[in-house]
């Protein structure tokens, strides 16, 4: 009897200490329900053809040797001729060759500053993924059909660059040009930085137009580039509920070398230990992992927000981190996206050994990738990289000097981030709203330094089969998701310059 009262007692304390955390699990996304005194306007005429048009011109970044300056030329030029109230009405700069950093003043003398960022060009495409597009590439191809009962566009664009990012740059154009047609006038300055290079680390782009803030002293008080989507069918326990991630923070990079020099000699007579099979058993050491998995300040926020939305079983995993974090962060392991959110990343991506087929190397070599958590350093990881290679033989140095630390994580309470939680819920009332850490780089880590906060988000509805598009093949945009973009633009810029309409 005496155990049976016992076994009971710990039964109710065990419930009691779960409800506890639940009863405190605060909702927070009515935060985001207030009300916007915002307009957004009917599309410009041919904002669909123009989307099209800038997706046929080839602004490919691979290399800074290989830069085609009349596909950049022509882009530029495509540009000026399409948004005329935009080019007369904002101060525009050019830096290095074809990056462009507009400025619309304010009429405020105690005005803020708000910077919005974009880029031009986008990634290659593999030829042997030719066969298996829709339609070519480059061809901006519209394939719609009749409009609905509400008179909504129903198709898509296709093209590199619907994505990434020329969907965002073109945009921001059109809520521009409307803007500026309608005489709209910003209290705060509005900056808006359109990069040249930043698949490829903008370097020779937005890196500048930084280093000129740096120079001149501009800062901001928020900065808004590419990152989260509206994610659809992604998110455990929230599978039909579209989520808004904006990124408040952006994972590092690290890149190194890894060089193995073993003895060769004629393939008859071969060492059971060669370069090749160290760098090999290094290269399967490495997807063990080099640091434990972890839930960084951005998650943190992620599951804050996004806890006390889920069903009760999972919420009562998340209320109770101090008991479930282990199960958690395994459950996190699972996939491949849990894993870059919850690790420092590692992974080999060139491999480099041999000169004939009957010679035994002498070396080979290994280039790795790093994505990195706020809270870690490159050095840490290029630390954890020289201790692994060790054990094989091998030795490290960083590959090509590519390398930077993860941006700090921005404030979600700010006014800033409130604001974009407004926008969200005005077009997508259906979403909910999430910080979230970006996995992947943009060109506002080189503006490190320069703002209170930077967010990274991207207003599109994408499921898990359509994110794949994203540098990927049959890569694609809804002409419903485009106008929402533009619209969400429209709010964002009025919310963040405050500024008004002449009566």
């Amino acid at each position: 009897m005496k155990k049976y009262i016992l076994s009971t007692l710990i039964v109710v304390l065990a419930v009691l200490v779960g409800l506890v955390p639940l009863i405190h699990l605060s909702p927070i996304q009515d935060r985001y329900n207030l009300p916007t005194e915002t307009v957004v306007f009917p599309p410009l005429k041919g904002a669909v053809d123009r989307l099209a048009q800038s997706i046929q011109l080839e602004t490919i970044s691979q290399d800074p040797r290989m830069l085609d300056t009349a596909a950049f030329d022509a882009f530029g030029q495509f540009l000026r001729a399409s948004y005329p109230g935009l080019f007369a009405t904002l101060n525009i700069d050019t830096f290095s060759t074809h990056t462009y950093f507009l400025h619309w003043p304010s009429t405020s003398p105690d005005a803020k500053n708000y910077l919005f960022i974009a880029h031009q060009d986008v990634v290659p495409v593999d030829q042997k993924s030719l066969d298996q597009w829709h339609y070519p590439p480059f061809s901006g191809a519209i394939e719609a059909a009749p409009g609905d009962s509400e008179g909504a566009e129903i198709g898509y664009i296709y093209g590199r660059g619907t994505l990434d990012d020329k969907s965002s740059l073109m945009a921001l154009m059109e809520t521009l040009e409307s803007l500026a047609f309608q005489n709209f006038q910003p209290a705060h300055n509005l900056y808006f930085c359109l990069g040249q290079d930043e698949e490829i680390g903008g370097q020779a782009g937005a890196a500048l137009v930084a280093e000129h803030c740096r120079q001149t002293g501009l800062s901001f008080e928020a900065i808004l580039d590419e990152g989260g989507i509206i994610s659809t069918g992604s998110i455990p326990g929230l599978k039909h509920t579209p989520v808004a991630l904006i990124g408040t923070a952006e994972k590092g990079y690290l890149s190194v070398e890894v060089s193995f020099n073993v003895a060769g000699g004629h393939s008859s007579m071969p060492n059971t230990k060669t370069a090749i099979t160290q760098a090999a058993a290094f290269t399967e050491a490495l997807s063990d992992g080099l640091f434990e998995s972890e839930f960084s300040a951005p998650l943190e926020g992620f599951i804050t927000h996004l806890a006390p939305e889920m069903p009760w079983a999972l919420k009562s995993v998340f209320a109770n981190r101090f008991l479930t974090e282990p199960l958690l962060l395994s459950l996190y392991q699972k996939s491949h996206t849990g894993r870059a959110l919850t690790n420092n990343t590692a992974v080999a991506t060139i491999m480099a050994s041999g000169i004939k087929d009957n010679v035994v190397p002498a070396s080979a070599r290994v280039v790795c990738n790093s994505r990195i958590l706020p809270g870690t350093t490159p050095d840490d990881v290029l630390e954890r990289y020289t201790a692994l290679a060790a054990k094989y033989g091998g030795t490290v140095e960083p590959y090509q000097n590519m390398g930077s630390g993860a941006t700090s994580t921005s404030s979600t309470e700010s006014a800033e981030f409130l604001m974009l939680g407004q926008a969200v819920k005005k077009l997508f009332p259906d979403a909910l709203v999430s910080p979230y850490l970006t996995i992947g780089g943009t060109d506002s880590k080189n503006f490190e330094g320069l703002s209170k906060n930077t967010y990274r988000f991207l207003p599109m509805v994408l499921n898990p089969e359509e994110v794949a598009g994203i540098h990927g093949t049959n890569e694609r945009i809804a002409l419903e998701d485009y106008h929402k973009m533009v619209d969400f633009y429209t709010v964002m810029v009025q919310l963040w310059s405050a500024g008004q309409f002449p009566k």
